[in-house]
C-alpha cells in the first residue's frame, strides 16, 4: 500500500492539483480507440390496433402476421431540439426533455408523459432494469430512455429535486446496458454537456470502457472546479502514470490515501503495481468500475473471478473482451453481457472459438458438454458444430446444444448463436428427426421462410411416422404468430390440435403451457373458442409458481387504456425486472402483451408473445 506523506495535506493537495494542470495542458500521448459493439436501434412508429376481438372460427382469416419495417431515418440534433421547444413552448431546451429518437424514427412521441405525475416518473425510471434478456424489452427500454418528450411539471415541489436528474439516470442506464453508441449520441443533445460534472464522469467512464484512455485522460480537463472530487483525483492519478510521472502519481495517490480516506483499497494496489512496481496479485474485486479495469488492463493485472458479480452489462462486456481475465472468466462474462445485447452473438462467437481443445475433446464433445454445463461446455459444443462437415453430425450437435439450452433457461441465446450454422443446412429427407428443432428454431427467431422446408419434411414424413405429425401439429402457435402463408385454414381446428398435440408432449405441464398459449391469443385481440378453455380444463395440473406484482400489472393496463405510453412501458418493463417471458411469468406477459396493443404497439405486442412462445416451446 501506498504510504502517507510527511508533506503537509495542504501543501499535497496544492501540489496535486499543480500536477492535473500539466497533466491537461501537455499534449496526450496518442492511443488507439476500440471500435466497441452497438445495437442498432429496432425502431417502429407505433401502428393503430384492430378494434374488438377476432375470432379463431373456420370462417375468419386471421390477420396478417406481416415483417416489421424500418421506419425513416430521424432528423438532426438541431431538429430534434427545435420540437422540442414547440412542444413545450419555452425559448430554453429543457435537458430532461431531449432525446435522439423522434416518431418518426422510433421514439415513443413527445406527449408519451401526458397525464402521468412527474413524481411517478422519477421514481420508476430509475428502477428500470440495467440487464434485460429479452430482446423486445430491451429494445423498448432503449427506446423510452431515447425518446424526445415533453416532461409534466412537478404537482406539489415547485423546489429544484435534490438527485440526479433525469438526464443523468437515463444517460446512467443507458451506458449501464452497454448501449453506448445510444448513450453518445442522447449526450451530444444534452445541454452544458461539459459543464456537468457527472455528465462528464460518464463520458470518461465511456472511454475507459472503450480502451480509449487517451480521450478519458483529455477529459480531465474539463472537470475544472470539480477536480477535487474523488473520481477525478484518482483518474488524474491513472493519466499521470500513463504519462510517465510515475512520482506525481505516487504523490497523488498518497494524498488520496491520507486526506480523504478512501475505502477502495484494490485502486491502491493497483496504482502501486503502476507506480512502484509492486506486484501483488488482486485476489478479489466483486464489483469493478471502468476505472478499476482500465488499471488493470494497463498493469497486467489479472481480473479476478468474482468481478463476473458486477451487476452491470458494460462492465461485463469489458471483462468478456479484456485480455488480462483468465478465458474461463472471459467467456463466463461474454455469454452474460450477450444475454443482455451487450455483446453481439458474433463477438460471442469470436470468443468462443478462442478456446483450444484438442480433438479427443472435440469428439466427444456431446457427453462432455453435457456433463459440463458451463461456458467452457459450451464453447466446446459450438467449437465441434464449426468442424463438422457431414449434415447427420451437424444436426446432432445442433440437437444436443438447443436441448441444453431449453434446459439451462438459454434457448433465445443458443439458437440466435447457431443462426447462421442452422441457415447452412438445408431441410433434406434424411434429417426428418432434426425438422421440429430446426422449424422451432427459425419461428422462435422470427424467420418463417427457412421454417417452411422444415415444416415440409414434417408434413411429408407424418403418414409414415405419426410423431412427426404430433411435432407439427405442436408448432401451430409458433407458426401463427410469424407466418402469414396458410391465413384460409381451419383456425379452430388447428389450435384444437395444437392443445392435442402439446397434451401428448408436455404431460403435466399441459396446463400451464396451454394456459400460456391461449392467454397470448387473447392479448393478441384473437377470441379464443370455448373448446379450447375446455381442453385445458379437463386436464390435470402440476403445481406451478407464479411470479408477478398484481399491482404492477393492473396499474400497467389501466396507464394503456388511458394511453399514458411512457408510464404503460415503464411500468411494464418494471413488472419484468430484466427477467426474459417464462412460464413462471405468463400472466405478466400476457397483460403486457394487451397494454403494448393498446397504446399502438401492435407489431411489439406480437413479438413479446413469440418470445413466451419460444421461451416455453408452445
Amino acid at each position: 500500500m501506498i504510504r502517507a506523506s510527511r508533506v503537509s495535506a495542504s501543501a499535497l493537495f496544492g501540489v496535486f492539483l499543480a500536477s492535473g494542470v500539466a497533466l491537461a495542458q501537455a499534449p496526450t500521448p496518442l492511443r488507439p480507440a476500440v471500435q466497441t459493439d452497438a445495437a442498432p436501434n429496432d425502431a417502429q412508429t407505433p401502428t393503430s390496433i384492430t378494434a374488438g376481438p377476432l375470432r379463431l372460427t373456420p370462417k375468419i382469416s386471421r390477420p396478417l402476421a406481416t415483417e416489421r419495417t424500418e421506419a425513416p431515418s430521424g432528423g438532426t440534433a438541431a431538429s430534434l431540439s427545435r420540437s422540442v421547444i414547440q412542444v413545450q413552448g419555452l425559448t430554453e431546451i429543457d435537458p430532461n426533455s431531449v432525446g435522439s429518437l423522434t416518431p418518426e424514427n422510433g421514439g415513443l412521441g413527445y406527449d408519451m408523459w401526458r397525464g402521468t405525475p412527474r413524481r411517478l416518473i422519477e421514481r420508476l425510471i430509475p428502477e428500470l432494469p440495467d440487464a434485460v434478456r429479452s430482446p423486445l424489452l430491451r429494445d423498448l427500454t432503449k427506446r423510452l430512455l431515447l425518446s424526445a418528450a415533453t416532461l409534466p411539471a412537478w404537482e406539489d415541489n415547485p423546489a429544484e429535486p435534490t438527485g440526479p436528474s433525469l438526464i443523468v439516470t437515463r444517460l446512467r442506464k443507458l451506458q449501464a446496458m452497454g448501449a453506448f453508441k445510444d448513450a453518445r449520441e442522447l449526450t451530444e443533445l444534452t445541454p452544458k454537456r461539459m459543464q456537468d460534472p457527472t455528465l462528464l464522469q460518464l463520458q470518461a467512464d465511456d472511454r475507459l470502457l472503450a480502451n480509449d484512455y487517451g480521450n478519458a485522460c483529455q477529459i480531465v480537463d474539463g472537470a475544472g472546479d470539480h477536480l477535487a472530487r474523488l473520481y477525478w483525483q484518482q483518474l488524474l492519478v491513472f493519466c499521470q502514470t500513463l504519462r510517465g510521472d510515475r512520482e506525481g502519481a505516487a504523490l497523488g495517490a498518497g494524498l488520496l490515501a491520507e486526506t480523504l480516506g478512501s475505502t477502495d483499497a484494490a485502486y491502491f494496489k493497483l496504482i502501486d503495481r503502476l507506480t512502484l512496481g509492486i506486484e501483488e496479485p488482486l485476489l478479489s474485486l466483486p464489483k469493478p468500475s471502468a476505472l478499476h479495469l482500465a488499471v488493470m488492463r494497463t498493469a497486467q493485472i489479472t481480473i479476478p473471478d468474482d468481478a463476473l458479480s458486477a451487476p452491470h452489462p458494460s462492465i461485463l462486456r469489458a471483462i468478456g473482451i479484456s485480455p488480462n481475465a483468465r478465458l474461463e472468466t472471459r467467456l463466463a462474462a461474454a455469454e452474460a453481457a450477450a444475454d443482455t445485447g451487450a455483446l453481439t452473438t458474433e463477438r460471442l462467437a469470436e470468443i468462443y472459438m478462442a478456446e483450444k481443445h484438442d480433438p479427443v475433446e472435440l469428439n466427444n464433445a456431446l457427453s462432455l458438454a453435457a456433463a459440463n454445463r458451463s461456458p467452457r461446455g459450451r464453447a466446446l459444443l459450438f467449437q465441434a458444430a464449426q468442424v463438422e462437415s457431414a449434415a447427420m453430425a451437424r444436426a446432432t450437435v445442433y440437437s444436443k446444444a438447443f436441448e441444453l439450452a431449453k434446459e439451462d433457461g438459454r434457448y433465445r441465446a443458443a439458437i440466435d448463436l447457431y443462426r447462421p450454422l442452422l441457415a447452412k443446412l438445408g431441410p433434406i429427407g434424411e434429417l426428418s428427426w432434426f425438422a421440429a428443432d430446426a422449424a422451432r428454431a427459425f419461428y422462435s427467431l422470427d424467420r418463417p421462410l427457412p421454417a417452411r422446408g422444415w415444416m415440409e419434411i414434417l408434413r411429408l414424413g407424418a403418414d409414415r411416422n405419426p410423431e412427426l405429425g404430433v411435432a407439427r401439429d405442436a408448432l401451430w402457435l409458433l407458426r401463427f404468430l410469424t407466418d402469414s402463408v396458410g391465413a384460409d385454414e381451419d383456425l379452430e381446428t388447428e389450435l384444437l390440435n395444437w392443445l392435442a398435440a402439446n397434451r401428448q408432449k408436455s404431460g403435466s405441464r399441459f396446463v400451464g403451457i396451454g394456459t400460456a398459449g391461449l392467454m397470448l391469443l387473447e392479448g393478441l385481440g384473437h377470441e379464443v373458442p370455448d373448446a379450447a378453455w375446455w381442453r385445458v380444463l379437463d386436464a390435470s395440473a402440476e403445481p406451478r409458481t407464479s411470479k408477478g406484482d398484481n399491482r404492477l400489472r393492473l396499474a400497467m393496463l389501466r396507464a394503456a387504456e388511458a394511453n399514458r405510453r411512457g408510464e404503460t412501458i415503464t411500468l411494464l418493463l418494471v413488472a419484468f425486472g430484466g427477467e426474459t417471458p417464462d412460464i413462471e411469468n405468463a400472466e405478466t406477459t400476457a397483460a403486457a402483451v394487451r397494454a403494448l396493443r393498446l397504446i399502438g404497439l401492435e407489431p411489439e405486442a406480437r413479438e413479446l408473445a413469440l418470445e413466451l412462445a419460444a421461451t416455453i416451446g408452445l
